[in-house]
């Protein structure tokens, strides 16, 4: 019988990192992580083909944003100037661009790998991404568990077809501000120190959205760190 893997989610961030502490200093833990079956948990599967299905319509919604000229948010946004657009509606057609890019070479990936037939060229933008997300899709299954990458922890550089998908959704979702529910904590990042720390509602973890820190914290290792910040500031 084969051994279980813990999920390569996010969700088992903080088994990851407690089995990181006993490896180098011996710490002690008893935290459990969630398994995978065989390798994604059931939750990650899921999550992963509605957010897959999703965006076909978010990057509609992205378009919308260029053809009205729109800048889009000013946080969170993958693809977003530091300044000024340079031409109306530059941000959306980046992330349009990062969107649907990802998808077709996410597809080509698939095909090349499973001996498939060549990926055939759409006449429009929008009929090759539609394409694409009903092929992945299609071969999600296989993906989430045979994929090469299928492993990799999921993070902002990882291959994980499942935490590309993720990533591709919450970028879209941010930009076209359809993340309602969705809590700042006061605190800042004990990672970057900036004040980027959200958790949107469903969600187990806090995550800055400062892109290049990405730090995932449990709401009990929040709280840890705001009772630190208080006591150095009663201090």
């Amino acid at each position: 019988m084969p051994i279980p893997i813990p999920c390569p989610g996010a969700h088992n961030g903080a088994w990851r990192r407690a089995e990181q502490l006993r490896a180098e200093d011996g710490i002690p833990h008893d935290i459990t992580p969630v398994f995978g079956q065989p390798v994604h948990c059931t939750r990650c599967c899921a999550r992963t083909r509605a957010e897959l299905l999703a965006l076909p319509e978010l990057l509609a919604a992205v378009w919308l944003e260029a053809l009205h000229s729109s800048p889009g948010p000013k946080t969170g946004t993958i693809g977003r100037s530091p300044t000024s657009p340079r031409w109306p509606g530059e941000p959306s057609r980046i992330l349009t661009d990062h969107i649907v890019g990802g998808l077709l070479t996410l597809e080509d990936d698939i095909r090349s790998l499973r001996h498939l037939n060549d990926r055939r060229t759409e006449v429009t933008e929008g009929t090759a991404a539609t394409a694409s997300v009903r092929f992945i899709a299609t071969h999600l299954e296989w993906a989430l568990t045979e994929h090469p990458a299928a492993g990799e922890v999921h993070d902002r550089l990882s291959a994980n077809p499942a935490a590309q998908i993720h990533f591709w959704h919450v970028a879209a979702t941010r930009f076209t501000r359809r993340d309602a529910g969705t809590e700042r904590y006061s605190a800042p990042c004990p990672r970057c120190d900036l004040l980027s720390l959200f958790r949107t509602d469903g969600d187990e973890y806090i995550e800055c959205r400062n892109i290049a820190c990405a730090l995932l914290l449990t709401r009990a290792e929040y709280g840890t760190h705001a009772a630190g910040l208080a006591a150095a500031y009663a201090a």
